[in-house]
């Protein structure tokens, strides 16, 4: 089974959204209500959905620019925003960044290992910087900052395991 997870921001809060699959089985999870659906693609292109409790939905999904898609059924056109949580998470910090706290906090998204350290105190960065590189769940994710300023703390060291959630690195921004 393969899970996926994504944010949706419409016009209330950000909220997530998982979908599961297997087969042609999925099972979405919003507001933490479940609903279950086979899915068939048809020969015109359009997706089949028969939901657990016996209705039909019928229509395209049209991907558009930044994460947004048009819902196509019937007479229907609506459109929805989905982003993976850290492509969100980053996307939104750098627009809360503009008038936001003087310091930034990069903290560990899940448990893992620092393998690389990229900076040390004192260092200026840009925006979008290397700060290092964390082994999570066997792949290397590099962990960069989402403004310029110098780097006032250093809070791992490599090869030191970390927990989910644990204080990484904080960056001090430039003055305006």
């Amino acid at each position: 089974m393969r899970r996926f997870t994504f944010i949706h921001r419409g016009s209330a809060d950000p909220e997530e959204i998982a979908i599961s699959l297997e087969g042609s089985r999925r099972v979405l999870t919003r507001g933490g209500k479940s609903e279950g659906a086979a899915v068939a693609r048809l020969g015109d292109g359009r997706l089949s959905l028969l939901l657990d409790d016996g209705r039909q939905i019928c229509g395209r999904v049209l991907p558009g620019p930044d994460g947004v898609a048009e819902v196509v059924t019937g007479n229907s056109r609506d459109k929805i925003s989905l982003a993976e949580p850290l492509r969100d998470r980053i996307a939104h910090a750098i627009e809360a960044g503009v008038g936001g706290p003087a310091e930034e906090e990069i903290r560990a998204l899940m448990p893992g290992r620092v393998v690389e350290v990229h900076v040390a105190e004192g260092n200026r960065v840009a925006s979008g910087a290397l700060i290092l590189v964390l082994e999570a769940m066997k792949m290397q994710n590099e962990i960069r900052t989402s403004r310029s300023g110098t780097v006032a703390r250093i809070c791992v060291e490599a090869g030191k395991a970390v927990d989910g959630g644990s204080l990484l690195a904080v960056i001090r921004s430039e003055p305006a």
